[in-house]
Order: structure tokens, then C-alpha cells, then sequence
């Protein structure tokens, strides 16, 4: 197996993990180590191999900064497991408060030929409660002999008074650029001829395992000359990024026809729809991404595939988008124990094309009222300049009829709202009724307002 051939030897050895190995090499230089270790993190990450590591360095006869020199007699004797000084011991098989009485027991003699006696126990989180319970009073006091490093991928599993008594260190996930590196080597050492886009395909497979990635390639390696992406998709099963991308186009256009028939299609040749989903899954999630970085973000896929995505996804509103993550997070769920996967997709294509049925939903609604208000916005502004156009038109009249009223008059002979001096005088002098003088004044108006109507009345 590769990985057990290719597995780190010393802490110089180790990718991925250059925090917990720093402060294990300072340990190593003071030889000053924890009684009780906790490696926790994700699987294939080199929890054990590290483990191993630093049982190694602290029985070595001459460790360095790097770790073991593996040259010593006890290096040898525990590489080989010829000692029963260094005990690794599978808690998912050995769980029970049985199992953990016999290593106590064990615990209290003194070791035969190492320095120190190491317990590994993988897997610790397989424990049960009695177990643990047994386990705690020798974490927490341990014999000055005794070295014990526990290791789990679980770490929510492990009661808060074992964790309180270990020294914790947290295992990342190994990043695809380090797994990629590190199987260009392995491919290169052995001889072997390799696509870079097929590498990364591995390693974005491999979900951060180190060991993952070196068993798919094993498994690649023993059926082709030359890793090709288009090996890998064959050999993995993997579903074409090209399929995902024309149903969600169709899932984005609400063509319900056209995502039907690829979905016949691909049960017709055999494919997995649960991959299926997974990649629907990942191009709206790489669409919300897209989204919000208005097409320039980095994903690890090709460029023809961000370009492809984006120009699908820029008339979609990132609500919607999340609203298709979470159709799909949830059929993901359903139909890997659904006794009719086909019909599940069917009814969550249909449902994601035609995006107005489920009134209830909040993505739908907050479109709804996006659409509402870009209408109002839109009415409003028509409004407004038809209202402006309205008044201007209304001033121009106004200042035509102006114009020709001040024209008019001054074409007449007499002013008729002018007031004979002699008469308001005699008026005022009480000697012409004020009521002669008014009706001249409204025939006078009268006669300027038929001559302003052209003389018809």
C-alpha cells in the first residue's frame, strides 16, 4: 500500500500539520514531554503516524530536532513491534471496561526494554462510558513511566474530564496544493507519468486525506500508464462538471422539459445521482460564490467551468441561489436511504424550474418583493416625468396665452378697464351712483372678453 510505504518516518517527514510539529520538536530539544497527549482532526491526516512518531522519539538513544534517528536499538525494536514496551492498541475493537482494566494493570510494571512504556490507543472516542471512567484516574496520574497519546477523529465524543487531563492538539485538514505536491513526488519517484488537472482532481477527492489521495492513486496506478483526468473520472465514478452545469442552466432558464430529458439520460447510462446531486450541490454553491464576488473568485476547477458558471448564474438573484443549496442539501439527505432516488430528483428539478410554485418559501418571497419593488420604482419615475412633462407643457401654455392677451390689448382702441378720472372724482364727490359707473366697467369686461373670443360668444 502506498500509504503505508510513503508514510512519514520523522517530524521533517510530516506535510500538512507544521504547527503541532513545531511544538513537538521544542519538546524534543528540552526532552520535556506531556504525560498525555489528545490528537484530534480529520481522518488521514497523520494523527497515528505522528503518534508513532513521538513514541519513537522519546525512547531514542540519540533523538534529534527532527525526531527519531530510527538507527538505535529501540527505534528498530518498535518499528519492527518486537517490544511490548510500545503497545497500540484499536479502541473500535477493544472498547470494553475489560479491556481498559488490563491496560492499567500493565501500566503499573515497570518497562523491560525502553525507557518509557507508550500506550497508543487510536480510535479513543470508541470508549465506553465505563471505560472512559476507569481510564480517567490513570490519565489524570499516570506513572512516571508511562507516556499515553490518544487519538480520535471524533472529538465531541470525548468526555470534557478526559480532555481536561490531555495535552490537545488539533489536526487540519491537509490543503489540496500540499496532497497535490505530495503525489507529484510519489508518481515522480516511481516513474510515472501524470496529468497536473488529474492530480488535483485526486486531491480534491480525496477531501483532505492524505492517505485517501495516496490509495485512490494506488488504485489508478494499476490500471493505466498515465494518470489522466479522463482515467480518474472513469476509474471514480465522477460525474461530468458539464452535466451539472446544462441542469442548472435549465434549473436557472425554469426549462422543466430540458432538465427532465438529461436526467433520463444520465439514469440511462448508469450514473450515480447522488454524484449527481453532489455537483448540482457544488455548481450553486460555486454560483453563490461567484455572485458575490461578481465573477472573480477562485475556485478549483477550470476556467472554462467559472466562466460557463457565471455567465448561468448572472441573471440569478443570489437569494434564489440559496434557496437551490438548500433544495439540494436536503434532497442529498433523502435519497441515500430513498427506495426510489430517480423519482426524488425528478420532483426537485420540477420544483427548482418552476421557482413561483412554493409561495411559502422566503427566497421566493423576498424575489416577489424585489420584483415588486423594482416595478413601483420604475412607476414612480414614469410618473414623475410624465408629471414634469405635464407641467412644462402647462407653463408654455400659460406664457403663449399671456403673450397673445398683452398683444391684443394693445391693439385696442380703448383700455376697458380704464377709469374716466372725472367720473371717479364725481363719484367720490357723491354726485354719479357708484352703480353706473360699475355696470360701464362690466360691459367693458365683457366686451374685452369677446374680443379675446374672436367676437362669439
Amino acid at each position: 500500500m502506498l500509504y503505508s510505504t510513503y508514510r512519514p518516518q520523522t517530524f521533517k517527514e510530516v506535510v500538512g500539520q507544521e504547527n503541532n510539529i513545531l511544538t513537538l520538536k521544542e519538546q524534543c530539544k528540552t526532552k520535556k514531554f506531556d504525560s498525555a497527549y489528545l490528537f484530534a482532526g480529520h481522518r488521514g491526516t497523520g494523527k497515528t503516524t505522528i503518534a508513532r512518531i513521538l513514541a519513537r522519539t522519546v525512547c531514542c538513544e540519540a533523538p534529534s530536532e527532527n525526531g527519531p534517528c530510527n538507527q538505535c536499538k529501540n527505534c528498530r525494536s518498535i518499528l519492527e513491534g518486537k517490544t511490548l514496551d510500545c503497545i497500540e492498541m484499536d479502541a473500535a475493537s477493544h472498547n470494553s471496561i475489560t479491556d481498559i482494566k488490563e491496560l492499567i494493570v500493565s501500566a503499573q510494571y515497570m518497562p523491560t526494554i525502553l525507557p518509557k512504556k507508550i500506550y497508543i490507543i487510536d480510535e479513543v472516542h470508541n470508549l465506553s462510558a465505563a471505560a472512559f471512567d476507569a481510564l480517567l484516574k490513570t490519565i489524570e496520574e499516570p506513572p512516571e513511566h508511562c507516556l499515553f497519546i490518544l487519538c480520535t477523529t471524533e472529538m465531541h465524543k470525548i468526555p470534557a474530564t478526559i480532555r481536561s487531563r490531555c495535552s490537545i492538539y488539533q489536526f487540519r485538514t491537509i490543503s489540496i496544493d500540499v496532497i497535490c505536491g505530495r503525489l507529484s513526488s510519489v508518481l515522480t519517484e516511481m516513474g510515472k507519468q501524470y496529468e497536473d488537472d488529474a492530480i488535483k482532481l485526486i486531491a480534491k477527492q480525496a477531501d483532505g486525506s492524505m492517505r485517501d489521495a495516496l490509495s485512490i492513486t494506488e488504485k489508478l496506478m494499476i490500471s493505466c500508464e498515465k494518470v489522466t483526468v479522463e482515467h480518474v473520472m472513469k476509474s471514480l465514478c465522477l460525474m461530468d462538471s458539464e452535466v451539472a452545469l446544462q441542469i442548472m442552466r435549465s434549473i436557472v432558464n425554469g426549462d422543466g422539459r430540458q432538465a427532465i430529458l438529461l436526467l433520463q439520460r444520465i439514469c440511462e447510462e448508469g450514473k450515480n445521482l447522488v454524484q449527481l446531486v453532489e455537483r448540482i450541490l457544488q455548481c450553486c454553491t460555486d454560483g453563490i460564490v461567484l455572485s458575490a464576488s461578481s465573477g472573480t473568485a477562485a475556485l478549483y476547477n477550470t476556467k472554462e467551468y467559472r466562466d460557463a458558471l457565471y455567465e448561468i448564474i448572472s441573471s440569478c438573484q443570489i437569494e434564489i441561489l440559496f434557496w437551490y443549496v438548500e433544495q439540494f442539501s436536503i434532497l442529498r439527505e433523502k435519497i441515500r436511504n430513498s427506495l426510489n432516488p430517480y423519482m426524488d430528483v425528478l420532483v426537485y428539478l420540477i420544483k427548482c424550474c418552476n421557482i413561483k410554485l412554493p409561495q411559502s418559501d422566503t427566497a421566493v418571497l423576498l424575489q416577489r418583493i424585489s420584483v415588486l419593488e423594482e416595478k413601483i420604482l420604475n412607476h414612480e419615475c414614469d410618473s414623475v416625468h410624465k408629471e414634469d412633462s405635464n407641467k412644462i407643457e402647462l407653463n408654455d401654455n400659460i406664457v403663449n396665452d399671456s403673450d397673445d392677451s398683452f398683444h391684443t390689448g394693445s391693439d385696442m382702441d380703448e383700455n376697458p378697464f380704464t377709469v374716466d378720472t372725472e367720473t371717479f372724482e364725481n363719484e367720490q364727490a357723491g354726485l354719479v351712483p357708484a352703480q353706473d359707473v360699475k355696470e360701464d366697467t362690466d360691459d367693458g369686461i365683457d366686451d374685452y372678453i369677446l374680443s379675446l373670443l374672436g367676437g362669439h360668444l
